[in-house]
């Protein structure tokens, strides 16, 4: 059964935590999942870090598959400007970064299917040999726009808009942008074909099982489950799906 978390509910854990990287202090929100120990598991792990101004990310690594939502705020990636909306993946032992925020901080939500053991620095020594193979693919689509509330009110059916597509590969590598009218029916995929489904509210509202989920919010269809079935809330919904290859790397 997908798992589903409001943003209102999430956000009351909002925390200070340090950077393993730089020891600089930033917001951290647990999602699904707790930060990593050290031990990596096969349980999905998603939270939302808030950088204040000017903060660095160092370049790093991580063991698994994973999906990056730059939601708010300005910064960059690596030497590229990434402007807000933008989703990143990135495969696992692939390295990438800096993460560096601008003068109004950065927030970003990352997405895994398995539990990371802990990001490995490229500036610390033994990291080659924590190396695995990969097909180190890495993308980025960044600046997306978002729908205006009284265009979102008119639109009816189901429109989509293919992320990532340099990506696109049979082992269910995906990411995708929905749009949807008021009270629409939003079937997904199955995810029996994937690793496992992101489903990021970014507009309007998704409503599941009777709940309503506002901007922010989140649920996670796990590749055994069934595909998920709502609809758009009566503001209408954009949500994007992030869906991960059948073989992600275990920790």
């Amino acid at each position: 059964m997908a798992t589903a978390v409001a943003a209102e509910q999430a956000l009351k854990g909002r925390r200070i935590i340090k950077s393993n990287g730089t020891g600089e202090e930033h917001w951290r929100t647990d999602y699904i999942g707790t930060r990593s120990t050290g031990e990596g598991s096969a349980s999905p792990q998603a939270f939302l870090i808030e950088m204040r101004a000017h903060e660095t990310i160092l370049p790093h690594f991580h063991a698994v598959d994973q999906f990056q939502v730059f939601v708010a705020g300005s910064g960059g990636l690596g030497r590229n400007d990434v402007p807000t909306l933008a989703v990143h993946y990135t495969d696992h032992h692939t390295g990438y970064g800096p993460i560096n925020a601008g003068p109004h901080g950065y927030s970003y939500f990352t997405l895994r299917a398995k539990t990371d053991p802990g990001a490995r620095y490229l500036h610390r020594p033994g990291y080659r040999e924590a190396l695995k193979p990969s097909r180190k693919r890495h993308a980025t689509a960044a600046g997306l726009t978002l729908t205006t509330a009284p265009v979102l009110m008119q639109l009816g059916a189901m429109q989509t808009e293919a992320l990532l597509t340099e990506l696109d590969a049979p082992d269910g590598l995906g990411a995708w942008l929905h749009r949807l009218g008021p009270v629409t029916s939003l079937h997904g995929a199955h995810p029996a074909a994937s690793g496992g489904q992101y489903w990021l509210v970014v507009n309007g509202s998704l409503v599941f099982q009777g709940e309503r989920y506002a901007p922010w919010s989140m649920l996670y269809v796990g590749a055994a489950d069934s595909a998920l079935d709502a609809e758009a809330g009566p503001e209408g919904l954009e949500v994007l799906q992030l869906q991960y290859a059948q073989r992600e790397s275990q920790p």
